[in-house]
């Protein structure tokens, strides 16, 4: 299943996006109530979502034009 995420740049890309959306408010709702749980759930789901792309073009490289 994760192979076949990868292998499409509209739904790698699309899941990198969620992540971001989600990790944000995590972060924050983290933060200002002072529940660590929260925090590092969010800054767990942003380093996931942040490496999806470079983790995609070194398993799946892009195809060379001649």
């Amino acid at each position: 299943m994760i192979k076949r995420i990868l292998q499409n740049r509209l739904s790698y890309l699309s899941v990198s996006l969620v992540l971001f959306m989600i990790s944000l408010p995590l972060v924050s709702h983290g933060a200002v109530n002072d529940e660590r749980f929260y925090s590092l759930l969010g800054v767990i789901a942003i380093n996931i979502a942040a490496a999806i792309p470079p983790v995609q073009r070194l398993l799946f490289p892009p195809k060379r034009s001649v």
